[in-house]
């Protein structure tokens, strides 16, 4: 049965790379969430080496909902996300925008809770794998990453969510522009924590998600940075500001 009805327009972004594998069931599953207004924005840039922007050029031919952006100019994830980001609000009139990732970590088959969050009025609805309902599937090693920088962010700045460093969430239009015009400190992945951060001033849910993550390795440099940008956060939040509220 197809989805009912809704007045909204859901824009979905996605950064792609090397996803030649999964590049077509994943626009076909995205898609069967989506409605005819709707748009799949997938971001590539030059790290896609393995012809998955020709391939998604391919697809949109037949699939309209879907937009192929090729950015060159890309020099990290944050960029990538945050190109994203503006061609959801220059090129799409979307009411809704939701970011997940490639490659079938996130599902496609969750996103109706997302819509279902957005349509109470909240601003911000945010994945969660570590409250009831969610799950983790990956390396050990990921796993106390994620769900640590969870616990020391909390902690410190004074959020109280399940999950700060997830990458699948929905804004309001008017949200993701705020975050836009703000901008980020990082460069890599915490870049999701300093969102959630802010995001935790405004009215947010959480939804319960499932992730399956591909890769054991982080950095010393993208947790370096993660540290420096945590410290910032607390000493910007020392006069604490009122909070949102959660479901």
């Amino acid at each position: 049965m197809p989805p009912p009805p809704r007045p909204q327009r859901l824009a979905v972004i996605t950064p792609l790379a090397n996803e030649r594998d999964t590049l077509d069931e994943f626009v076909r599953r995205v898609t069967a969430q989506l409605l005819p207004q709707d748009a799949l924005i997938t971001v590539f840039d030059n790290v896609s080496k393995d012809g998955s922007v020709d391939r998604a050029r391919e697809i949109a031919q037949a699939e309209p909902r879907l937009r192929v952006v090729f950015a060159p100019e890309n020099r990290s994830v944050v960029d990538a996300y945050s190109r994203g980001y503006r061609e959801a609000l220059a090129a799409t009139d979307a009411d809704w925008v939701l970011e997940m990732d490639g490659g079938l970590s996130h599902l496609p088959e969750q996103i109706p809770p997302f819509i279902d969050a957005m349509a109470q009025g909240y601003d911000y609805a945010g994945g969660s794998r570590f409250m009831s309902g969610g799950g983790f599937d990956g390396p050990w090693s990921r796993y106390l990453i994620s769900r640590g920088g969870t616990w020391l962010t909390n902690l410190l700045v004074g959020t109280r969510m399940h999950d700060m460093t997830s990458g699948f969430e929905c804004f309001t239009r008017k949200t993701l522009q705020l975050v836009v015009d703000e901008g980020v400190q990082s460069k890599a992945h915490f870049f999701q924590t300093e969102i959630r951060t802010r995001m935790h001033d405004l009215k947010w849910v959480e939804i319960p998600i499932r992730y399956n993550s591909p890769s054991s390795s982080v950095g010393k440099a993208s947790l370096s940075e993660a540290f420096r940008v945590l410290w910032s956060l607390r000493k910007s939040r020392r006069t604490a500001r009122p909070a949102g509220g959660a479901a």
